[in-house]
């Protein structure tokens, strides 16, 4: 099934109809969730998820018709499973199926925070808030083989590639996250952060050097091996939105000349 975005997609699992309002109602406030279905029981639940195919599952255990872990056990490629039950007896057994958390009837909100920032570790490009960044802000950034926070202000440049974003920092890590440009230009600090063209967003602070030729530009930023090879539209975005700033800041410093050069950040 083709993916629309790179939200979290949950199937709340519950013979309980207020049980399943319950967690619903939890997650409205607090998390960018999107619930793509409900399951009275696991016959539903299998159903649903080869239907809607979503990538966590909040599982009651005890239902009628086979518990939580007789549906993980038909699932040849199960989704994520936060447990949600009101006995506490099957927590060892939840974790040996590597369950992400396991929450006692009635969830306290806090308690389910902590469990969805565990998911954090599991879930690609999961984030809770889909807050505004600043500077001094951590990024969580999860590539489903490697996870790690990187400061805001490291991440040198932002590359699109389908529907994925190649992530760098200044170490020379990269980071392909399933999120879009356009959703990292709307949540990185714009004083920092310049969408250059559809498939490139840099960190004025980051640029070394840029290199002028006739009908292009090349930009060395720090971390990254290779230059970013800019056309004509992205490198006048490029001295509209760095080089003139910086060449007013410094008063008497010219723009170089649209042929071969160099110049220095």
């Amino acid at each position: 099934m083709k993916k629309d975005s790179d939200e979290i997609r949950a199937l709340i699992v519950d013979d309980e109809r207020l049980a399943r309002e319950n967690m619903k109602e939890l997650l409205k406030d607090q998390w960018d969730i999107r619930i793509v279905g409900e399951a009275r029981n696991a016959d539903e639940a299998e159903r649903m998820i080869a239907a809607l195919d979503p990538n966590l599952v909040f599982l009651d255990i005890q239902m009628p018709g086979g518990s939580g872990f007789d549906l993980l056990a038909r699932l040849i490629d199960p989704p994520s499973v936060i447990f949600v039950t009101a006995y506490d007896q099957y927590a060892i057994r939840a974790f040996e199926v590597n369950a992400l958390d396991y929450l006692l009837k009635p969830v306290e909100p806090e308690r389910l925070k902590n469990a969805l920032r565990r998911a954090a570790f599991r879930l690609p490009s999961f984030d809770p808030a889909g807050e505004i960044f600043s500077a001094a802000d951590q990024v969580f950034l999860n590539t489903g083989k490697k996870a790690s926070f990187v400061s805001v202000s490291n991440i040198v440049a932002i590359f699109s590639e389908r529907n994925y974003t190649n992530v760098h920092n200044i170490q020379g890590e990269r980071f392909m996250v399933r999120s879009s440009l356009r959703d990292w230009e709307r949540r990185l600090p714009a004083d920092m952060f310049v969408l250059l063209d559809r498939s490139t967003i840099i960190n004025r602070n980051h640029v070394e050097l840029w290199t002028l030729h006739a009908r292009r530009a090349e930009l060395k930023m720090t971390g990254l091996a290779e230059p970013i090879e800019l056309g004509r539209a992205a490198y006048t975005r490029f001295k509209e939105q760095i080089v003139a700033p910086k060449a007013k800041g410094q008063g008497s410093r010219k723009d170089p000349k649209e042929d071969d050069g160099e110049a220095k950040a």
